[in-house]
This record gives structure tokens, sequence and C-alpha cells, in this order.
């Protein structure tokens, strides 16, 4: 009887999970739990939890348990996960699976350890591992095990993870903590500094994607945006422009093209051969800005792909490659 695959995505910003029963994607929620301080029960988590981000109730404390793509807090990512398995009705069949977790390629032993015993405080039958960059890039439709070299730009929420590869392993990886939160956390900083205004991390993301672009001619579109004014504390509004906010996303852009420059030069040349041909695959949150494959084509001179599931190139690799995973469970580490 084939054995039963519970496909785990927990990432700082979302967590993903599949089963190999119906062989997709059956949870994609955000990392975020809303815990009763008083009790430290939990109240809610994903998008119910995400809601109350910055105006949770007293007595609730909003939690993050992934910091940096690793598990921040055992018992909080015990208690989200098995919460979740519990509202898709899966609590009973992780017990009979093994899980199949995408981690990055520089988890420590301790933070092994620390996800090992979490899948093993939810009775799961067996563990295995893969790299994330692997994962992302066969749910990005590349062939990894060719002889042909590729190249992957994963731009997540707490950091961009940048690898070239071939014949299913890794040739040269390399992260950075600049990712889709971090952005936010920069455009919230500018508001602040030049606008006098507070705002929170959601209304700063809702100000990327509405008028955030990486492109160099763009319209120059106006946003109202709404905050606590830092002089008077009362609620003000003020208009901002996609020319400011374009600013501040290119600038920790240019960073990430660095980065990618830096993972070329370390290549063989004859990966760098391949890439010219084959090009390079962007996935992940980041690369839904506004012109991202044109920023990049530009910079790094090769063609660009943005994955058709930027959000969901991780879970689906896992999908796709659980089988070989099963046969070899180094496979893809």
């Amino acid at each position: 009887m084939k054995k039963k695959i519970l496909g785990l995505d927990f990432g700082t910003s979302n967590t993903l999970i599949s089963t190999s029963a119906e062989n997709k994607i059956i949870y994609n929620e955000p990392s975020v739990l809303a815990v009763d301080n008083g009790n430290n029960k939990v109240v809610e988590i994903g998008y119910l939890a995400h809601k109350l981000i910055g105006k949770s109730p007293r007595g609730i404390n909003i939690e993050h348990p992934i910091h940096d793509g690793v598990i921040a807090d055992k018992e909080l990512a015990y208690a989200y996960l098995n919460t979740a398995l519990d509202n898709i009705n899966l609590d009973g069949y992780i017990k009979r699976a093994g899980v199949i977790c995408a981690v990055p390629y520089d988890i420590t032993k301790v933070e092994k350890r620390a996800l090992y015993d979490v899948i093993s405080d939810l009775k799961a039958s067996s563990f295995y591992m893969a790299n994330s960059s692997l994962l992302s890039a066969i749910g990005s439709s590349i062939d990894i095990f060719t002889t042909r070299g590729n190249m992957i730009i994963d731009i997540g929420g707490s950091k961009t993870t940048i690898a070239t590869m071939t014949m299913g392993r890794i040739v040269v990886e390399d992260s950075i903590y600049e990712g889709g939160n971090y952005i936010d956390r920069a455009i919230a900083r500018y508001v602040r500094t030049k606008h006098h205004l507070l705002i929170g991390d959601k209304t700063a993301e809702y100000i990327k994607m509405k008028i955030g672009t990486l492109l160099e001619t763009f319209d120059n579109n106006l946003l109202e945006v709404n905050g606590k004014d830092l002089q008077t504390f009362l609620p003000r509004s003020i208009i901002i422009s996609t020319a400011e906010i374009n600013t501040v996303i290119t600038d920790i852009y240019k960073d990430i093209v660095n980065l990618a420059i830096d993972v070329m030069e370390l290549s063989p040349a004859e990966i760098s051969s391949d890439i010219i041909h084959s090009g390079i695959t962007i996935t992940g949150g980041g690369c839904l800005i506004n012109g991202t494959r044109e920023y990049f084509q530009k910079k790094l001179s090769v063609p660009i792909h943005i994955s058709a599931y930027p959000l969901e190139s991780t879970i689906r690799g896992i999908i796709q490659a659980q089988d070989r995973i099963l046969e070899d469970p180094n496979a893809l580490l």
C-alpha cells in the first residue's frame, strides 16, 4: 500500500499543507496565532488571527511561530500546526502519514531538532526534509534533474534565497534577510520619517501592492493612507505617491540583484552559460511587485521567468517530488 504523505511548507508568512491522498494543497493561511495570555489557549490562527494584527484586544497576543524560515518557538509551532490539522480534519491522518517538510539550506542542527520535535509531538509516522530552493524550482516547472544549469530567486517573507543547481543538486546557494516583510517595514519606516505618520505593517503591505513598482518609467499614482499622527496622536490621512514607494522598494531590490551576481560569480562558468539560455526563475511573494521581470532582466541581462504559482511553488514541489523523496530521503537535501 502506498505510504500516506503530508507535505508541509511552514513559512514565515504562510503555512501550506498538502496530502498525497488528494495530491493538492488543502491548507494555505498566514503563520499567525492569536493567543489568550491568561490561559495560553489558542483563540484563532491563520486568516482570522492575521486580521487582528495591530488591533488585538487586551489580553490577546499575536504570535508568529516562524522567524526567518525556522521555528522560533516550539510550543507555538506545535499549537499552530495542531490547530490547523484539526481545522481541516487531518489530526487523525497525520498519525498514519509521513511528513515531508521544506527547510532552508542553512538550517542548523538545533533548528532541525526543533522541527523534528514538533512533528514528533504531532505523532507523524515518519519525517523527511527537503531543500526549499530545490522544491521551489520543481514547483516552478524547472527540470532540475538534467545536466543543464538553472537558477532560482525566491523572494520570501523574511528573506531572499538564491541558488544555482544541476543534476538535482545545489551548486551555489546564498541568502539575504530582505524579503516581503522587510519591504513592508521599510515602507512603514519611510512614512513615519517623511510624513510623521504611524502605520502598521498591513497598511504598508497594501501600499506596496497597490502602488509599488520597480519600473523606471511609471504612472505616478496617488494613494490615500490612514494612520496616527506622531505629533497629535490623532488619526490623520496623507497622500503618498508611486515615486516615493519606488525609491524605497528599488533600494532593497538592488541588494537582491547584488546577491544574484555574487551567486553567479561563485557558480562554474558552464552553469552561467546555461543560465544565459534557460534564464532565471523568480518565485515567492516578492515577485508579485509590478515590474519585477523588467527590473531583473535589465540588471542581470538574462531572460527572467516569473513562477506561475509564486506563493505555492514550494508545496507544489513537495507534491511533485514526494515519491522521489520516499525512495531516497536525501534526494533533495
